[in-house]
């Protein structure tokens, strides 16, 4: 005589197998959401990484030297280095400038001393500057780094008086600069010396 199964025990047995199938369907659904998290996330970050790279602004060999031969005609100009620069050393130097460049020299505290904005004015400005000829200036730790729009400079300077023998110096400061490239040339869209606390002259 076959053993009598219980109804109730069928019962659960369907639905411990109906639990095993639902604990299963969870199971594929959270790990697929999981690769699907992976696929996307290894698809979605190098777009993210370009779409930042294109925001950084960044400088090329040719860029960093085109950028070191401006500051170099800035200060033959501005030395009145015309025997080695051909032109008026007075548009050589306005012309290092945008057209609408800014040169400025403050104090230590801030104080605006000199500003000139525009070519004439650079010109203008130029013109007031005493004893160009005998004046040479020496720059040290020439820093160029990217900047948004174009890039940002900065160095050590100090201004001698070489009619002395030995030359005196007559300031010292550090410039501060933002760049911008016109065409292929790299201009100065504003250039600023600010002049150490205990430079000797403004």
């Amino acid at each position: 005589m076959g053993k009598i199964q219980n109804p109730k025990s069928k019962i659960q047995n369907r639905n411990d197998r109906g639990d095993r199938q639902v604990t299963r369907r969870k199971m594929l659904l959270v790990t697929g959401a999981a690769f699907s998290g992976l696929v996307l996330s290894g698809i979605c970050a190098p777009q993210i990484l370009a779409r930042t790279s294109k925001r950084a602004t960044t400088l090329s060999t040719t860029d960093i030297l085109a950028i070191q031969d401006l500051s170099t005609h800035y200060f033959y100009a501005i030395d009145g280095l015309d025997n080695l620069i051909p032109g008026d050393p007075a548009a050589n130097w306005a012309n290092t400038f945008t057209r609408n460049g800014t040169f400025a020299i403050v104090d230590s505290n801030g104080q605006v001393l000199i500003k000139a904005t525009g070519f004439d004015d650079l010109i203008r400005t130029y013109k007031t500057f005493p004893d160009v000829q005998t004046t040479r200036h020496w720059i040290n730790d020439l820093v160029i780094e990217p900047d948004v729009g174009g890039a940002k400079s900065g160095c050590y300077i100090i201004a001698m008086n070489i009619k002395n023998n030995p030359a005196t110096i007559i300031r010292t400061g550090i410039y501060q600069d933002r760049l911008v490239k016109v065409g292929k040339n790299w201009k100065f869209k504003s250039r600023t010396l600010i002049l150490d606390p205990n430079s000797p002259a403004g």
